[in-house]
């Protein structure tokens, strides 16, 4: 780890002690607005922070960065089992260059793919991210971030895997055509993703980095009816995917200049549902071993639905670092099923940061 006098963007300062207090408050005040549907969820979420939020792309210590994660869910099952599969990248430019605390730009592109084996439900997910960093003070210790990101999310289902019963004949027999109207089995619909983040240093050891982003901004219809025209179909063609939003803040408690903690958090609204999940991790760093660490660290999951909150996963972590290289990998026991059928489901989860030109020779701000 670098040391906190040494780093640029890694570490965030003092100053702003009263900003800190209110925005979080403004944070806070938001978080109880209500916000529906299923997208994909990452127990590792910080390594996805520019999925999450678009004002996280470009915010890391170095010049380019390349992530990759993978989860496979309830994997032990083969009947229900999901996997989710995602790469991202983003760049930052300084306006300029020579200028260590000047602002600059973040341009990233990710893209996910989420697979669920009942029904094969597949959907594909791209978008660009551009993003804006303001820098606050001259010693760059103090930065507020603005990102948008444009994509586009194609869903499908395999309609093979659909069983109708066949109609009554009147008679005795039940060999009538079933008569199902059925929609094409792709839609696509576009997507806006809007985020800011705060990001400064509390004290000498203590750091702070939160983000606040929607999701379905524009409100599209996800209805695979939409666009289908059957004289036979008098149902409903609408259904408007609800506002999201995305909470994220993740702490950094600088132990010695090897040693760190690092809580996190992950809050997320929409309509009627709420998703935390809430953890921390460790890092002990070796300078003098090719400038490697490793981490462990838990995280528990959580969701409301209704009045009650339930716990969903208990979460184990470990990871290895190698200088610009981080692999992470995550122990997923069902809690909630181990409550609602008497045994836990399983779910694993890696991911590969590798970051590139960063500031000096020494540790990175590390992802995991």
């Amino acid at each position: 780890m670098r040391k906190t006098d040494d780093q640029s963007f890694c570490i965030f300062p003092q100053n702003f002690a009263n900003m800190t207090k209110y925005f979080l408050i403004v944070l806070a005040l938001i978080s109880f607005v209500s916000v529906d549907a299923q997208d994909a969820n990452f127990s590792q979420f910080y390594i996805a922070s520019s999925y999450y939020n678009p004002a996280f792309a470009g915010a890391f210590d170095g010049k380019y960065r390349v992530r990759l994660i993978n989860r496979d869910q309830w994997f032990a099952n083969n009947n229900t089992s999901l996997r989710t599969f995602g790469i991202l990248g983003d760049l930052k430019f300084s306006l300029k260059p020579v200028d260590f605390a000047s602002d600059y730009f973040g341009i990233g592109i990710y893209f996910l793919s989420d697979k669920a084996r009942a029904l094969d439900v597949v959907t594909n997910e791209a978008s660009v991210t551009v993003s804006y960093h303001k820098i606050l003070d001259k010693k760059n210790e103090n930065a507020i971030s603005g990102g948008l990101s444009l994509g586009v999310s194609q869903r499908g289902l395999n309609y093979d895997q659909f069983y109708f019963e066949d109609q009554f004949d009147g008679i005795g027999n039940y060999n009538r055509p079933s008569k199902e109207v059925l929609p094409p089995n792709i839609s696509a619909l576009p997507d806006l993703k809007l985020g800011v983040q705060y990001n400064t240093k509390l004290n000498s050891k203590f750091r702070l980095q939160t983000g606040l982003s929607t999701h379905y901004t524009l409100i599209p219809n996800s209805s695979y009816y939409k666009n289908f025209d059957d004289v036979d179909y008098f149902g409903d063609k609408n259904s408007f995917a609800a506002l999201k939003l995305n909470l994220i803040s993740n702490f950094t408690y600088n132990i010695t200049s090897l040693r760190a903690l690092y809580p996190r958090l992950l809050y997320t609204y929409q309509g009627a549902h709420q998703l935390a999940v809430i953890g921390m991790n460790y890092r002990h760093g070796f300078y003098n071993l090719k400038q490697t660490a490793v981490h462990a660290g838990a995280s528990l999951r959580t969701a409301k639905s209704g009045n009650a909150y339930a716990p969903i996963d208990l979460s184990l972590l470990t990871g290895f670092e190698m200088k610009n290289f981080v692999i992470g990998m995550s122990y997923d026991f069902g809690l909630r099923d181990v409550i609602s059928y008497g045994r836990p489901s399983h779910s694993f989860e890696i991911s590969i940061t590798l970051l590139g030109d960063y500031d000096d020779g020494g540790f990175i701000c590390p992802e995991f």
